[in-house]
């Protein structure tokens, strides 16, 4: 499927393939390609579920302060208001396939789109609190 967006958040490409303007709010479809060793920092959301499958690469996820290996097909679900995330452990770029609903997340990553944490800390800080995101430590 072709995205309707395709950014780049913290240098990783990131497609969105399903917006809420086509769910009429209920979800989003995302891609997003990971360099080894990358990956999003641990996070709880407030308003979003979230559910992610592994299309290429290896990976692993973080939930419930346990990293489990994920490997291609392998779904996981991450439930709002619990810390999670994940990160590719692998050699080669990879890609991982996250479902969230409601919609709405979509807006937050255009809003980051482009943004580095090096120079745009505090507004990626206020995007985070702006859509009930929360940084945290497994």
């Amino acid at each position: 499927m072709k995205p309707v967006r395709t950014l780049k958040i913290f240098g990783e490409r990131l497609e969105i393939l399903v917006d809420g303007t086509m769910t009429e709010g209920a979800s989003t479809m995302l891609v997003q390609e990971s360099s080894p060793g990358s990956g999003p920092p641990p996070h709880r959301h407030t308003k979003e579920d979230e559910i992610f499958t592994v299309l290429e690469g290896e990976y692993e996820l973080l939930s419930e302060g346990q990293w489990h290996r994920a490997p291609v097909g392998e779904i996981f679900f991450a439930p709002r208001g619990k810390v999670h995330t994940f990160r590719n452990v692998g050699e080669t770029t990879g890609r991982i396939a996250v479902f969230v609903s409601p919609a709405g997340l979509e807006h937050f990553f255009a809003k980051l789109d482009g943004l580095s944490p090096a120079t745009d800390l505090k507004r990626i800080l206020e995007l985070f609190e702006e859509y009930g995101l929360s940084l945290q430590t497994p």
